[in-house]
């Protein structure tokens, strides 16, 4: 029996930052200001909808609702769905790698990110790292392995677009649009890092909730996210073959 070191895993993209950076990059790229005859400068995008923050500014004591509502909109959110299909996990397979000096360089690239970028690429702790470097270092060459759990499932997500009036609505829903229609192909058309990436708009909204009429454009993506589950442990030179039948699951014997 294989001796489990760590685990931790990573992903093609984690999504919602992966979108909110990706929006706020290529808004940077859109002559807003222009596009809306210079009424609106900067647009944040966050991931709370801007419905939410309006709500949390009607709770404020001793408010300046004017003044609290014009720093919210226009606004973009992006917050996580629920994908309704069952069976998500798709193409899944394995494969065993010995943990090399290569493979330790590249965990310890984490060792000198901040936290919040660590999780961007990759669900580990620097402990972790600690650890199998230790382990790493103390045992015999070809001893450590990973074993490398690779899949797929669908995910969902919802962007939120709010604005001031029906014209910037239709202004940046036609941003948005072409932005998705982007992120879709990647930039030279094959080197997106989403698959089956698909969208759907819901357009002319309005609410009437904040003392005044806003509108707004929202839209629900679906794609495939690939994900790799890593199980790093210590055991005896085994084959590929072998290697893959070493791990015994709840009731089975070993």
């Amino acid at each position: 029996m294989p001796t489990v070191i760590a685990k931790y895993s990573d992903y093609a993209i984690n999504s919602i930052d992966y979108f909110i950076d990706a929006i706020e990059e290529e808004i940077n790229f859109r002559d807003i200001a222009g596009l809306t005859n210079d009424k609106i400068e900067i647009i944040k995008v966050t991931k709370q909808h801007p419905l939410v923050s309006l709500m949390a500014s009607q709770l404020q004591e001793n408010r300046n609702l004017d003044a609290i509502r014009a720093g919210i909109l226009p606004a973009i959110s992006v917050t996580p769905g629920s994908p309704t299909d069952e069976g998500v996990t798709m193409g899944q397979s394995y494969k065993p790698e010995i943990v090399n000096d290569a493979f330790i360089a590249q965990l310890k690239v984490f060792l000198n990110k901040p936290m919040k970028e660590v999780i961007q690429d990759v669900l580990l702790t620097k402990t972790q790292i600690e650890l199998i470097s230790s382990e790493y270092k103390k045992s015999p060459a070809g001893t450590i392995r990973a074993q490398v759990h690779e899949w797929r499932k669908n995910e969902e997500i919802n962007i939120s677009v709010w604005n001031e009036t029906p014209d910037f609505d239709i202004v940046m829903g036609n941003v948005m649009d072409s932005l998705l229609a982007d992120l879709q192909v990647g930039f030279v058309g094959d080197d997106s890092r989403i698959s089956n990436m698909k969208w759907k708009p819901t357009k002319g909204l309005t609410n009437f909730n904040f003392g005044r009429v806003i509108f707004g454009t929202e839209y629900n993506l679906t794609f495939l996210n690939t994900y790799n589950n890593y199980t790093i442990y210590s055991d005896d030179v085994l084959s590929g073959h072998d290697l893959i039948g070493t791990f015994v699951g709840p009731g089975e014997e070993a």
